[in-house]
């Protein structure tokens, strides 16, 4: 039995068409995040930023924290500076949002209520 030069065709054609679809989910599309990562995004009053563990947001920021008013970062990169010190803040264990270890907080606290 032999295969005509159309069924070659099409087996040739099926057979480049797998191999460009592998080639472009292993080399050419980008690498989903992993671990710890933050997104920015716009708001009504500003910018902000999420941080997230694979995917899953941790720390939803909308606007500055610790100012009254509500008011978002003025631009994207204000954001992301802040949100990549959240995150080496978590990285090296001290409370993103004091800056210390949660054990030192609690013992200062704790030393304010006498």
């Amino acid at each position: 039995m032999t295969i005509s030069k159309k069924h070659k065709l099409v087996l040739l054609a099926a057979i480049l068409f797998a191999a460009g679809s592998t080639f472009f989910m292993l080399v050419l599309k980008p690498a989903e995040p992993k671990g710890l990562h933050y997104s920015c995004f716009k708001t009504e009053r500003g910018w902000g930023y999420d941080v997230l563990f694979n995917e899953r947001i941790i720390i939803h920021q909308p606007f500055i924290p610790g100012k009254s008013g509500g008011d978002g970062f003025a631009t994207k990169e204000q954001a992301a500076t802040v949100a990549k010190t959240v995150i080496e803040s978590i990285k090296s264990g001290n409370d993103p949002l004091f800056g210390r270890p949660p054990l030192q907080r609690r013992a200062d606290s704790g030393a304010h209520a006498k």
